[in-house]
């Protein structure tokens, strides 16, 4: 594939952005006649009342308006266009779009398509009549990120964890013993596992997780890169083998985890994950993962993808910079 963000492009993309955000309209009175034309070497881009400007001076004038968020996003929708639309993500997102317009209808009858173009514009849409592209662009950086999980799933420690937290009853003590009634949760789940009822069901009974105890103790899809997990749970959660469950691991910001390894697989996590959608449903193994879980994961996708299509930023290093701040990489 020839290169796909080629500098013109890609700034014509901004220049629609700047059109939405901007305090003054942007016309080109030499409409067709600016093919080819520079400026000390330099493509222009647009005119504004006989002034002409080059790519480096709309990204200077668009930064000062907007900053990154407008580059990040038309970054990403570029990468989405040059993904192929399957008629299965045109399904879905006629499907999608038809019900989120169906809520918004309800909910705001008398000015839903308003809130929806706000909505849209502010992702780097124009606006209503562009659901279903940002539906189907969402699909599109799904399977980037589905892609980028299974091949690296291996060097990310890709897997799905669930556990049983026993709260301190007050404040823990220094060496991490346990208080005399911590000692009877915790007897109370080691027995009930040792008798052969499901980590799912212990969880359920026993957990002092409210937020994960209703679910079995299932907490999702995690990796080596989560930052927003207790570093001790997280250095166990990563040492277990798939369907092993660990002896109690003591933190100190929350207590006490006894945690399974319930798939460590590419396909045992998908086998997992959609286990109980008897309707025929499917669930994507790793939604958990980078909506919740790593978050920086997305980014990091995305851009590997802009490299393996030959993204061209023409040397522009603070645009790169801005991007990649966008992104998070």
């Amino acid at each position: 594939m020839s290169t796909f963000i080629k500098k013109n492009w890609f700034i014509c993309l901004l220049v629609a952005a700047l059109a939405c955000v901007s305090a003054y309209v942007i016309y080109d009175e030499n409409h067709g006649k600016l093919k080819g034309k520079k400026i000390d070497g330099h493509d222009i881009v647009y005119s504004v009342s006989d002034q002409n400007y080059t790519a480096a001076d709309f990204y200077d004038q668009l930064s000062s308006f907007t900053g990154t968020s407008p580059i990040g996003q038309l970054f990403v929708k570029s990468i989405c266009q040059n993904i192929e639309t399957t008629d299965e993500m045109k399904t879905t997102a006629a499907a999608q779009a038809q019900s989120i317009i169906t809520s918004y209808s309800s909910q705001y009858p008398t000015n839903y398509k308003q809130l929806l173009d706000t909505a849209l514009m502010s992702a780097g849409y124009s606006g209503y009549d562009e659901l279903e592209t940002y539906l189907t662009d969402y699909l599109k950086q799904n399977q980037i990120l589905r892609e980028y999980c299974e091949a690296h799933f291996d060097e990310l420690q890709i897997r799905s964890i669930s556990y049983i937290l026993i709260k301190f009853e007050d404040e823990p003590t220094p060496e991490g013993e346990p208080s005399k009634i911590e000692e009877i949760s915790l007897h109370e789940v080691d027995a009930s596992l040792e008798h052969g009822e499901s980590f799912e069901d212990v969880a359920k009974q026993y957990s002092q997780d409210t937020s994960t105890a209703p679910n079995g103790g299932l907490l999702g899809t995690i990796d080596n890169r989560v930052s927003n997990l207790d570093s001790a749970f997280l250095k166990a959660a990563l040492e277990l083998k798939e369907g092993e469950v660990s002896d109690w691991v003591y933190s100190e910001n929350f207590g006490y985890f006894r945690i399974k390894n319930n798939a460590s697989t590419p396909e045992t996590l998908d086998a997992f994950v959609n286990k109980d959608n008897l309707d025929g449903t499917y669930t994507d193994p790793y939604s958990t993962l980078f909506s919740e879980n790593d978050t920086t994961l997305a980014g990091t996708a995305i851009w590997l993808k802009a490299e393996e299509f030959g993204y061209d930023l023409n040397g522009n290093e603070d645009l790169e910079a801005q991007i990649k701040s966008y992104l998070g990489v």
